[in-house]
């Protein structure tokens, strides 16, 4: 597959959204509001918008691209954000989400930590007339009414195939040299995909490549930091790691400063937290693939209110991803989705 790195100006991403669209931070208070696109129905449409952790500056960016299209619709859209501290209490989100519809929103946008626990929940929302457009987890129902999410596999796909030009560019020759990777969650779809993309596109690359089998971290960046050094101590001909999320990332950097590997083995993440930023400035870390939340959550919004206003929408929008290495950091396109409102 042939990397596609994509440079998109925030504002295009947050145009997309109803016509061809999808850290660590100290927690947000929960729930909190924000009011402000436009309607035709009624004076103010209330959308309460739920994370899967409160603890990741990832999420936190997704509410800030929520509340941003409060901000912009003059008081037609109030958002409420709620969500659990971990993106491990399957359980508390739940709750929320049941407490969510109780209070009886116009709409909900929702990224699921398991694409099967907040089903019910969903279901009974979209019976009662609440239009819930998830982001992120797919469920595994087809009650949503619409999902904007990245198409991970093929995300992963790029960070493998650049892991190959890496090793080209240092002179290394991958076959029968081993990549590891390391996971945040067993259970999630959406790691599992990444994962998935990852391997299948690296093993087409490279046939003779090893890939070692999956470490699964409980999304704890400590738990992923000893995984990185156990990795790095057992395998002398490791030449690759890839992390599935910023907290795997996080501590994969930090394995590759105390370890002195980083210029040695190539290493990925997906999102992007200021750990991860200051990781690829200081060769600790090779590149991330950033997702877009800041659009997710915009977009998710207007969507929501898109339907309520009896508008027909698409049932599944991909919303892109950006490659970001120490080679494309500083443009401008690339620091505007790294710090998107600044």
């Amino acid at each position: 597959m042939k990397k596609k790195v994509l440079s998109v100006l925030l504002a295009a991403s947050m145009a997309v959204s109803l016509g061809a669209c999808g850290g660590t931070a100290a927690p947000a208070p929960a729930p909190s509001a924000a009011s402000g696109a436009s309607g035709a129905g009624k004076d103010t449409y209330h959308v309460t918008v739920i994370i899967k952790a409160t603890d990741s500056s990832y999420w936190q960016t997704l509410l800030l691209g929520a509340k941003a299209a409060a901000e912009e619709s003059n008081g037609k859209i109030k958002v409420t954000t709620d969500g659990p501290a971990s993106e491990t209490d399957i359980d508390k989100q739940v709750t929320i989400l049941e407490n969510a519809i109780a209070a009886k929103p116009d709409g909900i946008v929702l990224a699921s930590i398991s694409s099967t626990s907040t089903v019910p929940a969903v279901e009974q929302a979209v019976n009662a007339g609440i239009p819930v457009v998830t982001v992120d987890n797919k469920l595994e129902t087809d009650a949503y009414t619409q999902h904007i999410a990245t198409d991970h596999a093929a995300a992963a796909a790029t960070a493998a195939a650049d892991m190959v030009e890496q090793w080209k560019a240092k002179g290394i020759d991958p076959a029968g040299k081993k990549v590891a990777l390391i996971s945040a969650d067993s259970g999630s779809a959406v790691n599992q995909a990444r994962c998935k993309g990852f391997t299948d596109e690296i093993k087409r690359l490279v046939p003779g490549i090893v890939v070692l089998e999956t470490q699964y971290c409980d999304n704890d960046i400590q738990k992923a930091l000893d995984a990185a050094d156990n990795l790095v101590l057992a395998n002398q001909d490791l030449i690759g790691i890839f992390g599935d999320n910023n907290h795997m990332g996080d501590g994969i950097a930090k394995a590759m400063e105390q370890s002195k590997k980083g210029d040695k083995i190539v290493t990925y993440a997906f999102d992007s937290d200021d750990t991860e930023i200051d990781a690829i400035q200081n060769g600790n870390l090779t590149g991330i693939v950033v997702q877009d939340p800041f659009g997710m959550g915009y977009n998710g919004v207007l969507a929501a209110v898109s339907k309520l206003e009896g508008k027909e929408l698409e049932k599944d929008k991909v919303s892109e991803t950006t490659l970001v290495t120490k080679k494309n950091i500083q443009e401008d396109a690339v620091q505007k989705l790294l710090y998107p409102g600044k």
